[in-house]
């Protein structure tokens, strides 16, 4: 076996690809959801794919080259479309498996079901990681998850705790890392401990949203025990960002904990998709936050730590298969 069946790879819609490979990355995102019978109405969705498309190539001709998309399974995600815009732009995605809060689903949604176990919802995530997931496993190919995302309520008791301890069992069996949808930040030590105890590294973990909650002693006691921090509200004007997380991310910067924080925009919403009418597009990732950290004076080295290395090193793991040659030309950005 040689060296490159080693190699830590991410694995994106399309197949793997070295972790260098993905560019400037916007950390938590979201490219398709879809409809889901059963749910509530006024959820968010973004399912009009010519129009998605077309700014995912605004997106890569503005320097962008990855996205990480955080729609899990059952919600609304549709990994075959993925991989379709995916191909279309050249721009890589990297899908999850998981699952979110309960407001996403129908509720006979079997994953908040009672009578789902520890073991079936582990070997559920597993599959996704492994073999494909679900909506694309009757395909010749299937696109594989390259991560886990779970989400939980403001209190984390109000989280089935076996799906809890699942997604920890399958990502220390698979090598994958978690990201952890949070409300405004809440919980977030108690998600790191309970993560912890059951067994999974604090190193392939991400606490979403926690920007919300810009208290930069929580923040740096994070970071410093290994936890990733994504910051996400800088076009989400009622977290006031001119007074929260820039000055956060600067301070952190400061104290030298970059290496611990990923840079993301969270979109969502169709209000927040240029081609779907709405401010301020998925080109601001590198057209307005990149050339903003120029101008404060942050070193190249760390911009490209916070916009695409750090979210792609906790991303690699090992995928058990070798890139293709014909995968990695086809998505060169």
């Amino acid at each position: 076996m040689s060296d490159k069946d080693h190699q830590p790879l991410v694995m994106t819609v399309t197949g793997p690809v070295r972790p260098a490979d993905l560019g400037l990355t916007d950390g938590h995102t979201h490219t398709w959801i879809e409809p889901v019978a059963g749910t509530r109405p006024g959820l968010p969705l973004l399912f009009d794919q010519a129009r998605i498309t077309a700014e995912l190539i605004e997106y890569r001709e503005a320097g962008g080259g990855s996205l990480v998309d955080c729609q899990p399974g059952g919600c609304g995600r549709n990994g075959e479309i993925m991989r379709e815009m995916s191909q279309a732009s050249g721009v890589k995605i990297v899908a999850c498996t998981g699952f979110h809060l309960r407001q996403y689903y129908p509720a006979d949604a079997w994953i908040y079901q009672r009578t789902t176990g520890l073991g079936a919802a582990k070997d559920y995530f597993i599959e996704e990681l492994t073999i494909g997931l679900r909506e694309t496993q009757h395909l010749s190919r299937p696109v594989r998850a390259g991560f886990i995302k779970i989400a939980c309520e403001a209190d984390i008791n109000q989280v089935p705790a076996q799906l809890i301890e699942a997604a920890a069992r399958a990502g220390v069996e698979t090598g994958v890392a978690i990201e952890v949808h949070t409300e405004k930040g809440a919980d977030a030590e108690k998600i790191a401990q309970r993560l912890e105890q059951y067994g999974f590294p604090l190193t392939k973990l991400v606490i979403c949203h926690i920007d919300k909650q810009p208290d930069f002693a929580l923040h740096a006691e994070l970071a410093e025990a290994g936890v990733t921090l994504e910051y996400d509200t800088f076009y989400r004007t009622k977290y006031q960002p001119e007074r929260n997380v820039w000055p956060l991310l600067e301070k952190m910067i400061a104290i030298g904990l970059s290496q611990r924080v990923i840079i993301a925009t969270d979109m969502a919403e169709a209000a927040m998709w240029h081609r779907l009418g709405g401010t301020p597009g998925q080109t601001a990732f590198a057209g307005q936050i990149l050339p903003r950290l120029q101008t404060l004076g942050v070193a190249e080295e760390v911009i490209k730590q916070l916009m695409g290395q750090n979210i792609a090193n906790l991303l690699a793991h090992q995928t058990g298969v070798v890139p293709s040659a014909t995968a990695a030309n086809n998505l060169q950005v």
